[in-house]
């Protein structure tokens, strides 16, 4: 991974996920784990259709991924993150490449989540996924952490704003560390070691630093 850091940028398009959304008497409320994935969700895909198509070379904080690539891995995760909550195997989904239309592409996949987990009894089914077994509750938040942190990536690569309620992520923050510590950067572990973002930083900032992002 490379040692990128958000920068500050005059034309950058604010992205924020700090207001809470409205809810129906059969939406999830703030406590409900499908409330904070589906409002990351939505600031990432704030962010993807924000992003110039010049940007799609820039390399991002993961190594492995310019812009471009990122943006066909959110659309991965969404497509397996619903077709877990249909009862398939996480393994069916496979990261796709695009030339066009990634912002599209990913608020399909949003909606299928949508679909898939709005039974709230699937939060506390058990269900396979890359890192184990897990409940559905832990899952939702675990997932929430992946998209935050991978939506930091877009913003350190491209100097846009990108902010998310700590309250949001305090939850998925707990779920990120649950990823040892200890033995990065091997194949079971690939993942550059912890960054302490420093007092007070942002929940973000500590889900970043923990996934091994350069936050300080």
């Amino acid at each position: 991974m490379t040692d990128n850091n958000m920068t500050d940028n005059s034309n950058a398009t604010a992205t924020s996920a700090s207001d809470p959304a409205p809810t129906s008497p059969s939406a999830p409320g703030p406590d409900d784990p499908r409330y904070g994935l589906a409002m990351v969700v939505d600031a990432v895909g704030n962010l993807m259709e924000t992003t110039p198509a010049s940007a799609m070379s820039l390399q991002t904080p993961c190594s492995e991924f310019l812009v471009k690539d990122l943006f066909e891995h959110l659309v991965m995760v969404l497509r397996r993150t619903a077709a877990i909550g249909r009862g398939e195997h996480w393994s069916s989904v496979d990261q796709e490449a695009q030339d066009s239309g990634w912002a599209e592409s990913y608020r399909a996949a949003a909606h299928e989540v949508m679909e898939a987990w709005t039974d709230a009894a699937k939060l506390e089914q058990v269900y396979e996924v890359p890192w184990g077994e897990v409940p559905g509750a832990p899952l939702m938040y675990t997932y929430t952490a992946e998209l935050a942190v991978h939506g930091w990536d877009v913003a350190a690569a491209t100097g846009a704003e990108f902010t998310i309620d700590d309250d949001l992520l305090r939850a998925p923050l707990m779920a990120a560390q649950f990823i040892p510590a200890d033995g990065r950067g091997t194949p079971e572990m690939p993942f550059d070691p912890v960054v302490d973002p420093g007092a007070g930083a942002p929940v973000l900032l500590q889900i970043a630093g923990w996934m091994g992002r350069q936050v300080a």
